[in-house]
């Protein structure tokens, strides 16, 4: 049913049906020309113990969440109640869960875990348990955990990982080409925010013997990597590699793994220019084994390092670019 309200905006109250069934035939409303359109909200409920035959309404919830997004469309939140999921990544290049569907700039999809980290996603295989491919997605307040390489990956544009526990990834394929990461992102245009994140224990048993495992890895452009607490990482704790560029990298603590943070870029997608324009600060770095803040690979000019507190690691700084530090020297 549509509503004018006293400021002249429309709202919509949406129901979810199996076949777009549901009362949703009253949205027509005549609008004074000064009237401005407020996006409708369209929500969707999962739950451990509901069924893809459901309309997905709170009452009658959905059992996955990769039905939720086949029924999503721009604007909704799909609620993702407590409870275990298990799903099957069988071979490294898998998912155990696949989204495609995209928002837009002004109507995001979030999916949610409506109690934060009680909607545990437990992965069985070697593949990845989320890959996110649609752009203009939030994904929030997921546990995520099990025997796959990689947790969280970002396929689409424009996405966030907000609020999650990506921990105890176990990499069963082992030290391979492919490598490992709790949170990837991986699609061509980059623009993802990843922030207050719990990545932990990231192929940790491999520490010292594998530097393909990231905790999280960064490939693509114009990413925000803020407010994260990653350690327990077999490799490094963020990962520039292959077309990384102009990263914002700040507020994080990246401590216990082999390397706090990396920036460069190398292998597919690497450019002539060479990783650029970063800004890395006000990140706590300290206890990593090797280096705490270091540069490798093709790197490009304007990487700037400020107010980073970097120490008790073998080498705290190997970086050409300009660093104005609060914490240990280079």
């Amino acid at each position: 049913m549509a509503t004018l309200s006293a400021g002249g905006a429309v709202t919509h109250d949406l129901y979810v049906s199996p076949a777009g069934t549901g009362p949703d035939s009253e949205t027509q409303a005549y609008l004074p020309p000064s009237a401005v359109l407020v996006p409708a909200t369209g929500h969707l409920y999962v739950a451990a113990d509901g069924s893809d035959s459901n309309p997905g309404t709170q009452k009658e919830p959905l059992k996955t969440i990769a039905r939720a997004d086949a029924l999503a469309r721009p604007g909704y939140v799909v609620h993702v109640a407590p409870g275990t999921y298990n799903v099957s990544a069988p071979s490294a290049n898998s998912n155990g869960i696949k989204t495609t569907k995209s928002g837009t700039a002004e109507n995001r999809i979030r999916f949610v875990s409506d109690v934060p980290n009680g909607a545990k996603i437990v992965v069985s295989g070697t593949g990845t348990a989320w890959n996110s491919m649609g752009n203009y997605v939030d994904i929030e307040g997921f546990d995520i955990s099990g025997t796959g390489r990689i947790g969280l990956a970002s396929g689409g544009a424009h996405m966030s990982f907000k609020n999650n526990l990506v921990h105890d990834l176990t990499i069963s394929g082992g030290c391979t080409g492919g490598g490992g990461a709790g949170i990837l992102t991986n699609g061509k245009l980059g623009n993802v925010v990843i922030d207050s994140n719990v990545v932990r224990n990231i192929g940790a048993q491999m520490s010292g013997s594998c530097n393909k495992v990231q905790g999280i890895y960064i490939s693509n452009a114009n990413n925000i990597v803020s407010n994260n607490l990653v350690s327990g990482v077999a490799a490094v704790g963020i990962h520039q590699w292959h077309g990384a560029t102009a990263s914002t990298i700040v507020n994080n603590k990246v401590f216990g793994n082999m390397a706090g943070i990396l920036l460069g870029q190398g292998d597919a997608g690497a450019t002539s220019a060479g990783s650029a324009n970063n800004y890395v600060a006000n990140n706590t770095v300290y206890d990593n084994t090797t280096y705490g803040i270091y540069e490798f690979g093709k790197v490009g000019g304007n990487n700037r390092y400020v107010d980073n507190l970097v120490s008790s690691s073998k080498k705290n700084y190997r970086v050409k670019g300009s660093v104005t530090d609060s914490g240990a020297g280079k």
